[in-house]
Order: C-alpha cells, then sequence, then structure tokens
C-alpha cells in the first residue's frame, strides 16, 4: 500500500513529495536517470544489493515508515525512516518488525551532472536490530537471547554509459563500508564491486558481454572482540545469487555474462561465476535478511566452512518472455561445482537447481 497524500514545494528545494505507510523500497534506484543503459545497470547489479524487498518468494518484504524526496535538475535526494515486515519463507508475512529500524539517505547526483554519461550516487544507512531472535550468523560459536546488531553503512556507486560507434559501454563502481557494533563486538567490514562491458547495439540479438569482481570482507579471527563480517543487511540475493545458495558476506565473485535480446520480449542471460570465501576462518553465508520479528532464524544463515575458501564454480543460464504488460513467464537452470567449502557440509559436491515460473501484474 503506497499513501503519497502530501506533495508540498519549499522554499529554494525545489518539490518535496512525501509517502507515509506501508511501501516497497529498493536501495539504489530511488531516482530514474533518463538514460536506458544506466537504468539497466542500476536495476541489475546496484538495485537491493543492501536494501531490498526479498521479491523472489511467495511471501515479500515491506517496509512501514516514512520516505522524503526531493528532486532538482542536477539531482536527487531520498530519506527514509522505516520497520519492516515479515517476509521471505516467513509464514505470518506483512508482520510489522517492532524492534528493527531502519534509517537511511541517499543522493544522486545526475548523468551529466557531475561526470559525463555517469550517475553517481551517495548513500548511508543505519540498522538497528534489536529482535527476541536467537540465530546469531556469525563464527563466533557464541549463543545470543535476542539480536543485538547497530551497523552503520556508508559509500556510494559509480554507473556509466558511453556511446561507441558500434554500441555502448557500461561501467559499475560500487563501494561501502561499514562501523558499528555486532552483539557488543566492534563491526567493521567493506565491500567492494567493479564492472565492465560492452553492448553491440545493431548486431543480430544485441549481445551484451559483462565481466566483473566483487569482494565482501570475512571475519579473520573468531576468538577477537572484532567482527569484520561485510554484513548485508535487508538485501534481495537472488539478484546477486540467483542460485540463492551464497550471498555477498564473505565471499568473492569473479564472474563473466552474455546477454541476449532475440527479439524484444525475449531476454537471455548465461553466467559463470567463480566463488570464494574471504576469510577460511568464517562461514559460507547464505539468505536474504530479517524475516521475522521473533523466534530462532535470523534471516542469514551460516554453515562452517572448515578454515577452507574454495565454494566453487557456478554456471547458469535464465531467460524470459513478456507475453503482455501484465503476463510474464521465465525459468532458470543453475549448475554448482561445489569445492571444498562446500564438502564440510554436504557428501555432494554438486548442486542443480531449476525452476520456472510465471508473473501476473495488475
Amino acid at each position: 500500500m503506497y499513501l503519497r497524500y502530501l506533495n508540498v514545494r519549499l522554499k529554494d528545494l525545489g518539490p518535496v513529495s512525501l509517502q507515509v505507510g506501508r511501501m516497497g523500497y529498493t536501495s539504489g534506484t530511488e531516482s530514474p536517470s533518463g538514460n536506458g543503459k544506466i537504468e539497466a545497470l542500476k536495476n541489475m547489479r546496484v538495485a537491493s544489493r543492501i536494501i531490498g524487498e526479498f521479491e523472489w518468494s511467495i511471501y515479500q518484504r515491506g517496509y512501514d515508515g516514512i520516505r522524503a524526496d526531493s528532486d532538482q535538475p542536477a539531482w536527487h535526494a531520498t530519506a527514509i525512516a522505516f520497520r519492516p515486515t515479515q517476509g521471505g519463507f516467513e509464514e505470518q508475512t506483512g508482520t510489522h518488525m517492532s524492534d528493527l529500524d531502519l534509517f537511511g539517505v541517499n543522493v544522486s547526483a545526475k548523468p551529466d551532472a557531475v561526470l559525463p554519461n555517469s550517475e553517481v550516487q551517495l548513500f548511508a544507512y543505519r540498522y538497528d536490530d534489536r529482535r527476541e531472535v536467537t540465530g546469531r550468523p556469525d563464527n563466533s560459536g557464541r549463543s545470543a537471547t535476542r539480536v543485538g546488531v547497530k551497523v552503520n553503512t556508508f559509500g556510494g556507486a559509480l554507473i556509466g554509459a558511453y556511446p561507441t560507434s558500434t554500441g555502448e559501454i557500461g561501467t559499475l563502481l560500487w563501494l561501502t563500508g561499514q562501523t558499528g557494533s555486532w552483539y557488543g563486538q566492534d563491526h567493521g567490514a567493506f565491500a567492494v564491486a567493479a564492472e565492465a562491458g560492452y553492448q553491440w547495439s545493431e548486431a543480430p540479438w544485441r549481445p551484451w558481454l559483462r565481466g566483473g569482481v566483487f569482494r565482501g570482507t570475512g571475519d579473520d579471527d573468531p576468538d577477537d572482540d572484532r567482527h569484520g563480517t561485510f554484513f548485508q543487511m535487508l538485501p534481495t540475493v537472488r539478484k546477486y545469487s540467483l542460485s540463492a545458495s551464497y550471498d555477498l558476506m564473505n565471499s568473492a565473485d569473479v564472474f563473466a555474462q552474455v546477454v541476449l535480446r532475440p527479439t524484444p520480449p525475449l531476454n537471455i542471460r548465461l553466467d559463470v561465476h567463480r566463488i570464494t570465501l574471504t576469510e577460511g576462518p568464517d562461514r559460507w553465508y547464505f539468505g536474504s535478511g530479517a524475516t521475522q520479528n521473533m523466534g530462532t532464524i535470523f534471516g542469514f544463515g551460516a554453515r562452517p566452512s572448515g578454515g577452507e575458501t574454495d565454494f566453487g564454480t557456478v554456471v547458469e543460464g535464465s531467460a524470459g518472455y513478456t507475453i503482455n504488460p501484465h503476463w510474464s513467464i521465465n525459468g532458470y537452470v543453475g549448475l554448482i561445482n561445489g569445492g571444498a567449502v562446500v564438502a564440510e557440509s554436504f557428501d555432494g559436491d554438486n548442486l542443480t537447481f531449476a525452476y520456472f515460473e510465471q508473473g501476473l501484474r495488475f
């Protein structure tokens, strides 16, 4: 439910809009750039890295609170004060999470305002989690009676689209750092992503070749008083791990990707990812953030790594077809050849995951 009932103009700030109530929110896409390539990169590789709506399950995540936006010719600013709802795989969905507060600001400089053909984003978020949840996703081995996580996340993104005579170069740089506390420990972490690609505009199927690297820090010592694992907060993990078998915490990803569009309604994507853990003493993390207000499940899970870092190689493909504006179908097949990390938890070292789904939009 969106309650966009106040739209005012403040002196020297231009139009300001307020939304109050229950709403969706996706970090990194607060303001349309007006550039098709930049928007494609934002939606595929920036959106929901740290805050999203879960999206890929029957039960989604919403946000209760207030959002304010100020739009200027050269920039756009968004401020939020939220509490998320239960969702994901939690059967009692839509429940207000009264013990999890989220505050944030995103400022986006529109293309050409700072750099030619580039959007620049700066963001800062505060995550304060006090839920009565006993699950503790880290490598300490310590128990918990409730969550005690207060994390400040700040960083920026540079998304560029540079035309050439035969197509367009697309680039992405995403950086974030974190401070705060983790169950009484000092928290300090960071993550970085660097990606580039080229799309041919006139070639058959308009091939778009991309590659990149990502690194999210891990914790190198489970016995000290410092927590160093990058905390992904409330993401939509499926955008960056189509199999949802790993996330961006204590992980490194080197990948190559091709996107094809044989016809306007049909989109095909093929990926190869080489996944390793950043720190062997840390865990193999998976999940998409808080899903229940109280209970035993934090929303992220942590499997032992056995001190190993080799997670495995992922080969995956997906295809989507838009039948009409209200009806679309898509499918996915992923193969993971697991390494020593996977062998710590499973007898087999290969995973095959496939699905087919359809979406109706009203």
